[in-house]
């Protein structure tokens, strides 16, 4: 067993049936031919020469050398790298995340990605977060026009004819055509407000027409008690 403390040495031989140990003194393994490397807090405590960051290696690395939980180097193998949509280029290599070449971030497997490529970021299984803020590029789509008086509300007879015959609300897309394309979340939602104001017009209209009837009944009632 040697014993070596100096912080630089020429030449080290590891010979045939020998462990050398470079820092601690170590008990002899049974191991044949093994070199042991102390740091002592100082770095890796392994350094080679003649090898930099710009020296070549193999394109298609298959073997690696690695570490076990003891500290032992061994030799491993590359991890399985993940597909990538076709046309894509690496943005992270973690658990099939890529940007594509239309710099699009696709999350996930099974997706493809339009002709047109309309969209920033593709995700398979969905998007699970406490909190979300849309940003609107305008206010002109918002439902707020409902309340205008030169909004012209359709009648409920109109209504009702069209839901008998297409199964759905006026200007709100058939499941079979939300299937086929999916939903935009903010054009959706300024509908289903749209439709919600309408809604509140009708309640109103048929409050101001209840009180009138109530008051009418209430003329008609007066009346009569004063004739008997």
């Amino acid at each position: 067993m040697i014993n070596c403390k100096q912080y630089v040495i020429t030449l080290l031989v590891i010979g045939f049936y020998t462990i050398e140990s470079i820092g601690q003194t170590f008990t002899p393994l049974t191991v044949k031919n093994q070199l042991i490397v102390d740091s002592q807090g100082n770095g890796s405590g392994l350094q080679f020469t003649g090898i930099n960051a710009s020296t070549t290696t193999s394109t298609v690395p298959t073997k690696v050398l690695t570490l076990d939980v003891q500290g032992n180097v061994t030799l491993g193998s590359m991890p399985t790298i993940p597909v990538i949509p076709v046309g894509a280029t690496v943005w992270s290599l973690n658990n099939n995340v890529a940007s594509t070449a239309a710099t699009s971030v696709v999350i996930g497997s099974g997706i493809t990605i339009p002709a047109n490529n309309p969209y920033s970021l593709y995700v398979s299984k969905g998007i699970l977060t406490e909190r979300m803020r849309v940003a609107v590029s305008g206010s002109a789509f918002w439902a707020d026009y409902v309340f205008n008086k030169k909004y012209r509300l359709p009648s409920l007879e109109k209504v009702s004819q069209f839901i008998a015959e297409n199964k759905h609300l006026p200007d709100v897309p058939s499941a079979d055509e939300v299937a086929k394309n999916g939903i935009d979340f903010v054009e959706m939602q300024a509908t289903l407000l749209r439709k919600i104001e309408e809604l509140t017009l009708y309640v109103i209209k048929q409050e101001k027409e209840v009180k009138s009837l109530k008051s009418e009944l209430k003329k008609i009632k007066s009346g009569g008690l004063t004739k008997k």
